[in-house]
């Protein structure tokens, strides 16, 4: 069976989104000014290479699939960028409970129950499945209790008030935590029931 890996940027104290929006804390923004850390950059590329499947919300799905297109575009045959190529080459899922389609290439929607949704993407043929997408629908993700694999870039940056993807009380095991140069730590949990 396929492994599905929910991956989300956290402040130090702990929120995935932040109450005030024009307080920038993810030092990982993928803008211009992003401070590109060699080593996590290679190891979000090993995390990428195997994934032939990304999981989005609705909301999210247009602007993440345009942006990395062009980025991929723009970035072609720069090995920090290899990842850019592999998520326009991996097939899209978006989940959606509204009707209708999105008209990108390697995309599709599925509307039925995100459980239903996440069982059928984990038992089809192919590598791992990566989640993408913002904290209410990566919430919802969590609690169908079939994320194999929570990554967690820890940012050191505090934002005092915000949200959280853990809208319950839950037990994971540390598989790994890891710190860059940047300041990030990436913390690798397996979720347990």
């Amino acid at each position: 069976m396929r492994r599905l890996w929910l991956q989300m940027q956290m402040s130090v104290d702990g929120f995935m989104a932040a109450h005030n929006p024009a307080g920038r804390w993810t030092l990982w923004d993928w803008g211009p000014d992003c401070p590109w850390d060699g080593e996590l950059v290679r190891r979000f590329n090993d995390t990428l290479a195997n994934v032939d499947t990304v999981l989005l919300s609705r909301p999210m799905a247009a602007g993440y699939i345009d942006h990395w297109t062009r980025i991929a575009g723009q970035r072609a045959g720069d090995p920090a960028f290899t990842f850019a190529e592999r998520i326009v080459e991996a097939h899209k899922r978006v989940l959606s409970r509204r009707a209708g389609t999105i008209d990108r290439v390697s995309t599709s929607v599925g509307h039925g129950a995100m459980r239903d949704e996440i069982t059928a993407l984990k038992q089809a043929p192919g590598e791992n499945i990566i989640c993408f997408g913002g904290v209410d629908f990566a919430s919802a993700v969590l609690d169908t209790g079939l994320v194999d694999v929570l990554e967690l870039y820890v940012n050191p940056r505090a934002v005092a008030r915000g949200e959280s993807i853990f809208r319950r009380p839950r037990s994971l095991e540390l598989l790994e935590a890891q710190p860059y140069a940047c300041g990030i730590v990436v913390q690798r949990y397996q979720p347990l029931a």
